[in-house]
């Protein structure tokens, strides 16, 4: 009972379709063999048998269909599969409808009549091939749109699994690096001033505490990614005191924007890490809102090159692939380094 009713909730739409079409095939047939009003008759129940042959066929594809791809190991063109399909659905088709019309015409006493002469099978048999080629061409056409809506379904859902996981394997790769050079400056604070080192240990605590908070997150609100961005460079101010200065748009704070987590400390490191900053010439970083949130310094580039491998900048921009479906822009000239992150779409799960 559960089966059935399974089977027309879950093609209600597609089993309504036939009602329709079977109402209008017999007036349209009605219509035909009538040479004027007097001459049409119509007859109500006749559409309601005609739906049933059409539910029926339907049915018999799908279980045909069921069982060949059950049964069948090896992987075959679609094209083949679904003449396959078609082919022995219709040669079953026959046969059934030949063996159910003996049995009716032996109770019924109506052999002679139906099966009495040759003319007479190849009749019934026309009409029934006819029959499946309309509602078996419908039915396969009809699971052949289930079956790709389902595909890209599962497409669909792959694709986002394999994003998620990416950013998550992304993500472990940007923590320990974040660890890792805060550590190096740790280390050398320790050397130079303890209490320095003290502070800003504590400082590092607070923000690694929002690392582990953000660990399993994909995005974040810009607000919190914002005041991660300060915090840090609030660190890297214990040990480059007035060499680097950080100035953030306002208005920023009160974007309704998310972003991935780090996104934003990555580029302030990336610009202390590759700019020599003074007390007389500071590296000045400007986050600001231009098509995107844009991340600028100005350029005082070390006299020998420093080697970095690019991991951080790298993962970034292969998240915002991910996320936003967009790259980051990145742009140099002789006096300046810019990096453009795409907007991300605040319907997005933070």
């Amino acid at each position: 009972m559960k089966t059935n009713t399974s089977f027309f909730r879950e093609n209600a739409t597609f089993l309504i379709f036939l009602f329709i079409f079977c109402w209008i095939f017999i007036l349209k047939n009605q219509f035909g063999v009538s040479s004027s009003w007097e001459d049409f008759i119509f007859h109500p129940d006749a559409p309601f048998w005609f739906f049933l042959k059409a539910i029926f066929i339907f049915w018999w594809v799908r279980f045909i269909k069921t069982r060949i791809n059950k049964s069948s190991k090896k992987q075959t063109p679609l094209l083949k599969k679904y003449l396959l399909f078609f082919g022995v659905g219709l040669l079953s088709y026959l046969v059934i409808g030949n063996i159910f019309g003996l049995i009716i015409s032996f109770i019924f006493d109506t052999y002679s009549r139906n099966f009495g002469s040759l003319y007479h099978l190849v009749y019934k048999s026309i009409g029934s091939i006819i029959d499946f080629i309309i509602f078996g061409g419908f039915s396969l056409a009809y699971l052949y749109y289930k079956e790709n809506v389902a595909y890209q379904k599962q497409v669909i859902a792959y694709e986002m699994s394999k994003a998620r996981n990416e950013i998550t394997q992304l993500k472990t790769q940007l923590n320990p690096h974040f660890l890792f050079n805060n550590l190096n400056v740790l280390d050398q604070l320790i050397e130079e001033d303890t209490e320095r080192a003290s502070l800003f240990l504590n400082r590092f605590a607070e923000l690694y505490r929002y690392s582990l908070h953000s660990a399993d997150k994909q995005l974040v609100s810009l607000k919190e990614e914002l005041l991660f961005a300060e915090g840090y460079f609030k660190l890297m101010e214990e040990k480059y005191q007035g060499y680097y200065q950080l100035h953030i748009a306002p208005v920023l704070y009160t974007k309704n924007i998310v972003v991935p987590p780090f996104c934003l400390q990555v580029l302030i490191e990336n610009a202390i890490t590759h700019n020599k900053g003074t007390f007389e010439s500071p590296v000045h970083i400007t986050i600001a809102e231009d098509k995107g949130i844009k991340v600028t310094n100005n350029k005082a580039l070390y006299s020998k090159k420093r080697k970095g491998n690019g991991v951080a900048l790298a993962n970034l921009s292969k998240q915002f692939e991910l996320l936003a479906e967009n790259t980051i822009k990145i742009s140099k000239t002789e006096k300046e380094f810019e990096v453009v992150l795409p907007l991300i779409p605040s319907h997005k799960p933070v």
